[in-house]
This record gives C-alpha cells, structure tokens and sequence, in this order.
C-alpha cells in the first residue's frame, strides 16, 4: 500500500510507492535509445490481446471496432502510485498526523492506458483516427476517475523511450487520479490567477494572442489548436499544445470532435521524427484540479518534452532548467520540417 508523505521543509507531497520497486522492466537502460518492437505481438507482453489470462489483465474501459475487438483500453496499474484501497474514505478527510509530519494513505487511481493492439506500433505511426480513439479514452476516464472522492486532480501523461522513464515497450499511456495538488500545480493555478486578478484575462489566451502576433515561435495550427514553442521552453525542443477557446480542464472536450486535437498531435510527432529520429519524450495535460473546471483563470494544454539528455547536478540543485536551443531557433527547425512531412 502506498503512502503520501510531507515535507515539513518546503510543504511538498512524495508518494512513497515501495510496490513498484518490484515492476518489470522490459526496457533495459543499456537499450538503443531508439529502438522499437519489431513484432506485431509477444507472449511475454502484459499489454498484447490474448495475453489477459496469463497476467491477470482485467480492463477497466475499452473502445472498440466493428468487429467487437478492442483498439484501445485501459486497465489498472498493478504496480500503481495511488489505487482505491478498501480502507480509503468514501469522503474527503483531513489528513493524518504522525508527530510533527502529515500523511494520506496513497488513495487514488493509476490506470494504464493501452493504445494499440500492435505490440511493434508507436504512437507516432498511429493514423489520426486512431489518436482520436485514444483521446476521446482519455476524456471518457478522466470523468469517471472524478467520481472518486479522494481523487481532487487527474493527471494524464506518456512515457516514450528509457529517458522518459518507459519500462514496457508496447505503446501506452497513464492516467493518475490523486488526493493531493502538488506544488507545482498550485503555483502554476496561483500565477494564473495572480495574473487574472490584475489584467482581468486569462494569462493562456494572452499568450495565445501575442504568439500569433510574433508569429516567431509558432510551430503550427489549425482551427481549434496551436502548437507553438514557448518563450521560456524549459528544454531542448519543448512544445506546448494549446486550446484556441479558452477552458480550463478537459471535461469540455466529451463528446466533442477530437480530430483537430488529435491531428495537431501527429504532426507534432512527424516534425519530432524529422527533426529529430524519434526520440524520447514525455508529454502530459495540465489540467486543471476538479472543483476548478469552470475557472475563468486557469487554461488547459498539453506539454512536449523530448528527453535529449540527463539533467546535471545544476538542475537538480536549482530546480532551474537549462536549455541548450534558443526556442526561436527550435520553432523555426520545427515549422521547416512541415515540407518534408508534405513530400
């Protein structure tokens, strides 16, 4: 059972999770940093159809085709961060005391999301049809998991290639509902609304607006998303992908089309792959936390992190990113990548 913990020092959460020491790791650290399946399916994968008995899979969700077999499913995390534990609340509580220090038990979900039926399928080969599917899955669990009492934010991420921390090969994603807003959330919610309160406009949209005027830093865009580099882009070739209509989480997008979104993501995948040769990343949704989906504030996007390198004792002291490519240089290599993606 896993356990949330506070940092008396600087009031921040960390799950501690001794469970998923004892994950699998089927992508060694040694491994070719680009590399991929080269099978459509392997008897050793959890996530390959046909698989489900031989690793206790139970699916929590799936969409499926014509025929009745499932094109992309979600199951829980057996080596999950939080899960909804018997002995969790049915009700929000105060946390608990242990001397000076606070704790939670790890109350939540961590459900994983399994994106193709093809064990040798990257994302970034998948059609947009397909990447649709998989967002309007994300929508669909992002709902349910707000059911939950003890889950007051979801996060919604992919880890892609051993730098972004992908342990198994087959294509997946994860979504995490958990007890506590971190830190870095709730600043990220404060500045927003610092900014609000004394301009009266969404710091997103105004960013939105002057990125267009620039037009410098703009990638690419189509009628309902931009894909731009930002300004401070934390890292080498960091993108963000931002809703033109401003809304602060993703509940608005049930039951809308997703194709717009789910095409501005696979040319931003194309570009990488031009740019440069598939590799590593993460991204994740900053939504915002449940009780705040209507916030005038808050706007949500999805981040882009290619994982080009191994942050340095710098980093990890300062928390200060460093970034080795002037993002106006990185938006102006992205957008030329659009000719070859067009031949």
């Amino acid at each position: 059972m896993s356990e949330l913990r506070q940092n008396l020092v600087n009031k921040e959460w960390v799950a501690i999770a001794a469970q998923r020491g004892k994950k699998p790791n089927q992508i060694l650290p040694e491994a070719p940093r680009h590399s991929k399946p080269e099978h459509p399916y392997e008897s050793h994968c959890p996530f390959c159809p046909g698989n489900e008995e031989k690793f206790g899979i139970e699916e929590d969700f799936k969409i499926s085709d014509s025929a009745g077999l499932w094109q992309v499913r979600t199951i829980e995390n057996k080596f999950g961060i939080f899960s909804d534990f018997d002995s969790c609340p049915d009700t929000l509580s105060p946390f608990e005391r242990e001397g000076i220090y606070q704790k939670y038990t790890g109350c939540g979900n961590h459900e994983v999301v399994i994106e193709t039926r093809r064990h040798d399928q990257v994302i970034a080969e998948l059609s947009d049809a397909e990447i649709s599917r998989i967002l309007s899955l994300y929508v669909s669990r992002y709902q349910v998991l707000r059911k939950n009492p003890n889950n007051l934010i979801a996060f919604i991420f992919k880890n892609y290639g051993v730098l972004a921390g992908q342990t198994q090969p087959h294509s997946h994603s994860q979504i995490v509902g958990s007890r506590v807003v971190p830190q870095y959330i709730r600043s990220l919610l404060h500045e927003a609304e610092r900014h609000f309160d004394a301009y009266g406009s969404c710091v997103i949209c105004d960013t939105l607006v002057f990125e267009r005027q620039e037009g410098k830093r703009i990638v690419t865009e189509n009628e309902d998303y931009i894909l731009f580099v930002p300004f401070a882009a934390s890292s080498e070739h960091a993108t963000w992908i931002c809703p033109k209509r401003h809304v602060a989480d993703i509940s608005g997008l049930a039951g809308a089309p997703l194709d717009n979104l789910a095409r501005i993501l696979k040319d931003a995948f194309s570009r990488y792959q031009q740019l440069m040769g598939n590799p590593d990343f993460n991204y994740v949704f900053r939504t915002a936390p449940y009780a705040l989906e209507n916030a005038p504030f808050y706007h949500w996007y999805i981040e882009i992190l290619p994982r080009t390198k191994i942050s340095g004792g710098f980093e990890r002291a300062t928390r200060l990113p460093v970034n080795t490519v002037l993002p106006e240089e990185s938006a102006k290599l992205l957008r030329e990548c659009h000719h070859e993606i067009q031949k």
